[in-house]
């Protein structure tokens, strides 16, 4: 029989120590509950978007017993547990951990949103080469050119930049949208610019008959078949738009 050998109880302890240091470090930061002992460190909130991060500088100072005006973020943390306001911000002191922490956290806030600016920028350079047929500039900037140069499609992705407004896309976490729909009394086409993570779709869809059409009967030339929907869709990596493809239904 092989004897049982007992490692020392101060290398099983190390070895758990170390364990927990790489799993503390390694995945990501859904809360600050560390933020008053540990640094930050990168990794931990690369998959994170702006909101994620607002909310974690935001916590950093919840944990000391911050009382906010924006009630979202009052009631968001009075449902915590240890949540418990002092009643005077200007009593709440952070050690120099919590502040290189939020300094750290405002600055990768500060990049993100830097991010959406560009990522604006070049949509707004790739409507106006598309406007002036900048064919040429386009595959340059871009590497985007229309499918057998298809007159139908250049005239749909204008259409659709004349109708969405590049300087109105809203956020939430990591998604983006601007969208806005039209209705003639005949059809409904719905324009839109959507994004989500580091992929941008621009769409045009004739998507129905319009609100005031009951039935397809002998009052109205619509037809289902005829609907269909054009979408242009682009990847937003390392700050630089590039096409991928053109998707077409129906």
């Amino acid at each position: 029989m092989t004897p049982t050998i007992n490692k020392p109880i101060k290398t099983v302890t190390r070895l758990a120590i170390f364990l927990f240091l790489q799993t503390s470090f390694g995945q990501t930061l859904n809360d600050c509950s560390i933020c008053k002992t540990q640094l930050i460190k990168k990794e931990q909130v690369k998959d994170l978007n702006a909101d994620n991060i607002r909310l974690l500088t935001n916590e950093i100072f919840a944990r000391n017993g911050y009382m906010f005006e924006n009630s979202r973020f009052q009631e968001y943390f009075e449902n915590k547990a240890w949540y418990k306001s002092i009643g005077d911000n200007k009593k709440i002191v952070l050690n120099d951990t919590e502040k290189k922490n939020i300094a750290f956290l405002k600055e990768i806030t500060k990049t993100l949103e830097d991010q959406k600016k560009e990522l604006t920028s070049q949509l707004k350079n790739f409507k106006e080469l598309v406007n002036q047929d900048k064919t040429n500039e386009l595959k340059g900037a871009f590497n985007f050119g229309y499918e057998k140069n298809n007159s139908e499609e250049k005239k749909l992705l204008k259409e659709v930049f004349s109708k969405i407004n590049l300087d109105d896309i809203n956020y939430y976490k990591n998604k983006g949208m601007f969208k806005t729909t039209e209705d003639n009394g005949f059809v409904q086409i719905e324009y839109m610019v959507y994004i989500e993570n580091d992929e941008i779709t621009i769409s045009y869809n004739y998507m129905t008959h319009s609100k005031i059409i009951d039935n397809f009967d002998e009052y109205t030339d619509y037809h289902s078949e005829n609907e269909f929907s054009y979408n242009w869709q682009f990847k937003f990596s390392k700050n630089k738009l590039n096409y991928i493809r053109l998707a077409v239904a129906g």
